[in-house]
């Protein structure tokens, strides 16, 4: 099986992002405290102490990508936690927080979307393809705490590439230096991001390639993290998981597989 490598820009990865690849679950492995009632509000108009808590590390995914023939696909992945009264950010992804009310809390997302596309040498069947490139996203998130789990999504739009909507939820047990945690998620997919990333434009028509114009369409996924703490400073992360994708995607002559194992690792080491 050929592995792929593909590298990219190392912004901020998302907290509590849906889809396993760029999931709740992988993201919140730096992520806030639980907001305390006294907390409750407009982040703006809170008193709380402003305390503040970074760190850095390094992370790889890996996974089976949909298209016919193109193998594994590797991805590093810079963890680089920041976290204080008014922004969390890990990996790719910053999240400007807006407030919490009840155990819901909100925030206004950017995050860039590391190993989204493909170069037209890295499969056959994309030969002749224009190259398809990530993207930046941005939108409203909330994350819901409860007794019983987190519920977390988010909608996020990217330009010319479409939008997304996505929804996460996991639940969190502890076993001494150990953490696991389930989690299954769903995310819905627009017609204009499946048909950059699926489609196949007249241009591009070849034999055994028709065209192909994307609707949108809901991917979903489980899995479960495990976490383990050397030292109260350090940590590793390990995620692995699966998801299906939906009809839009698999109706497109350019995909060969409805199921998609998938794994990241990860080591950060945070200062305080």
């Amino acid at each position: 099986m050929k592995t792929i490598i593909r590298r990219g820009n190392p912004l901020m990865l998302a907290v509590a992002s849906a889809c396993l690849y760029s999931g709740a679950a992988w993201a919140d492995g730096a992520s806030a405290d639980p907001p305390s009632v006294d907390d409750s509000g407009f982040t703006v108009l809170s008193n709380a102490t402003n305390v503040t808590r970074w760190g850095l590390g390094a992370g790889a995914g890996i996974e089976e990508a949909p298209y016919k023939g193109y193998g594994t696909r590797f991805t590093p992945i810079p963890l680089i936690f920041f976290e204080n009264k008014w922004v969390h950010a890990f990996g790719t992804s910053l999240d400007l927080k807006i407030g919490n009310w009840n155990g819901v809390s909100v925030s206004l997302r950017g995050k860039y979307a590391l190993g989204d596309g493909y170069k037209q040498s890295d499969a056959p069947i994309l030969n002749g393809m224009q190259d398809r490139h990530g993207a930046f996203w941005y939108g409203p998130a909330l994350s819901w705490r409860t007794a019983f789990g987190t519920l977390s999504g988010d909608f996020l739009a990217g330009g010319n590439k479409g939008e997304r909507a996505s929804i996460d939820f996991g639940k969190s047990f502890e076993y001494g230096r150990f953490s696991i945690e389930p989690h299954v998620g769903a995310e819905w997919l627009s017609s204009k991001y499946v048909d950059y990333y699926y489609g196949v434009r007249p241009s591009e028509v070849r034999a055994g390639r028709p065209a192909y114009s994307g609707k949108s369409t809901f991917d979903v996924s489980v899995g479960a993290r495990v976490d383990y703490k050397f030292t109260r400073h350090q940590a590793v992360i390990f995620d692995v998981g699966a998801s299906r994708s939906g009809s839009g995607i698999t109706d497109s002559p350019l995909v060969g597989k409805r199921f998609t194992p998938q794994a990241r690792i990860g080591y950060l080491y945070q200062f305080n």
